[in-house]
């Protein structure tokens, strides 16, 4: 939501984060990694579409992460049969 994603801009461009609890407010150093996962729209990466169109995330969001991995799962049915079976295979006693 739009709340989550403008906490993301101040920490991932200003290194600090803002917070206001109880009357007491107070600007916090961040000093972490983020590490972040998405799913495409409708679940399913279309390959038509760009990143921001596919993962609905705004460029201006997108453009703050230094690396940025695809990890795309081809549809194969075969081979997630195969994959299927070799786990289910690893916990069904012999």
């Amino acid at each position: 939501d739009e709340s989550t994603r403008s906490v993301l801009h101040e920490v991932m461009e200003q290194q600090t984060l803002s917070i206001a609890k109880a009357g007491i407010i107070a600007q916090l150093n961040a000093r972490t990694s983020l590490l972040a996962a998405a799913n495409p729209k409708e679940s399913q990466w279309n390959p038509h579409l760009n990143i921001v169109e596919n993962l609905q995330i705004e460029p201006t969001l997108l453009s703050r992460f230094d690396l940025i991995f695809l990890l795309l799962d081809t549809n194969d049915e075969a081979a997630d049969r195969k994959l299927a079976s070799h786990v289910l295979s690893l916990y069904t006693p012999a």
